[in-house]
């Protein structure tokens, strides 16, 4: 088999598996499920996939392919307010474009670093600091000029973060207009609270 159709199956494979890992959960889903799934023998599946944790891994790597591909849509040299707005955009145009991968990246979170190998659960736990703390430069860059008012950027980001990765469970991302609408209200949130204006 050709290299491009081993990694079309690799795809398909990871795919299918996500569905499973969504399903019934990673620890659940043994390899004989995703054989199964896949019409394929177990051997098959080893050949393109040595471990379980090697198709968790890719499932990650997709999910962040797939950030880092919309982030790259985010023009350069917005203002902080624009900036961060395109960037949470961004994160909710990649769970709708996604959703099996995008559930099982958050459902699985907590088991990470048993789940993978040391290595990998790194390359993960690195990506996650990077964007991470590029959400921290742009508010405090709108802090610095005054977009913003004063906050603790980490904790602004961390909170950011989770409200957005929550939103998966809810399936309200389901294509690209959704999911701009959805990133206009969470940043309405953000930016004018809740409380209603004095009387």
């Amino acid at each position: 088999m050709s290299g491009a159709a081993n990694a079309v199956k690799r795809v398909a494979l990871m795919n299918e598996s996500a569905r499973l890992f969504r399903k019934c959960g990673y620890h659940a889903t043994s390899m004989s499920d995703i054989a199964a799934a896949m019409n394929l023998n177990k051997g098959t599946l080893y050949y393109y996939y040595t471990a379980k944790g090697d198709i968790l891994f890719a499932v990650y790597q997709e999910a962040y392919a797939l950030l880092d591909a919309n982030v790259a849509r985010i023009p350069g040299d917005l203002p902080p307010d624009e900036e961060l707005a395109a960037y949470v955009t961004a994160v909710l145009r990649t769970v709708a474009s996604a959703p099996d991968v995008i559930a099982v990246y958050f459902q699985e979170h907590p088991w990470l670093d048993s789940s993978l190998s040391a290595e990998q659960a790194a390359v993960v736990h690195e990506k996650e600091r990077a964007f991470t703390a590029r959400l921290q430069e742009i508010i405090q860059a709108g802090v610095r000029s005054g977009v913003f008012r004063r906050v603790n950027d980490r904790l602004l980001s961390v909170q950011l973060l989770a409200t957005i990765s929550s939103l998966y469970r809810w399936r309200l991302a389901e294509n690209e207009a959704s999911a701009e609408l959805i990133a206009d209200t969470v940043l309405a949130y953000l930016y004018e609270g809740v409380l209603a204006p004095k009387r």
